[in-house]
């Protein structure tokens, strides 16, 4: 399916009445309330996005229409956050240095496509740890990364 239009949906499950978001390249998906199986071309996609949080906006927008409730205003001067700034931000709750490598490569996935260890240093920096040994090898031995190329790393 070429979608030029965006490659994230939002859909509502014909069972439950659930907002979801789809990847729209593939042809089903299972509603995560229900578990019914959704086949997206016989749904209406009610929002088209290329941004995964946007699609989640819109999520959020459905369920206060859906409830009656007030909904929320979509910021349109909103700056795009920096990739490494967004990393470092949710990588402060992570308990232990295994997890928060976890949490900075998937999120620099989901931000950039793939990451360099460039890319993990900054984020290391901004969360003020500047010591960082052997950051190649820790990235490397994370079990959901992978290496496309020599130096540069994606997220399962």
């Amino acid at each position: 399916m070429k979608d030029e239009e965006g490659k994230y949906g939002v859909i509502v499950c014909s069972r439950c009445k659930t907002p979801k978001t789809a990847l729209l390249i593939n042809q089903t998906t299972k509603c995560h309330q229900c578990g019914k199986k959704l086949i997206l071309k016989k749904m209406k996609i009610h929002y088209r996005t290329d941004s995964k949080e946007e699609a989640s906006w819109a999520i959020g927008r459905m369920n206060a229409e859906m409830s009656g409730g007030e909904l929320p205003e979509k910021e349109d001067n909103k700056k795009e956050r920096d990739p490494h700034v967004k990393a470092s931000q949710e990588a402060e709750i992570a308990d232990n240095e295994k997890e928060r490598l976890e949490i900075i490569s998937r999120v620099l996935s989901e931000e950039l496509g793939s990451f360099k260890v460039d890319d993990v240093k900054r984020v290391y920096k901004l969360l003020g740890k500047e010591n960082i040994e052997d950051l190649e090898e820790k990235i490397k031995r994370l079990e959901e990364i992978y290496e496309p190329e020599e130096g540069v790393f994606r997220s399962v």
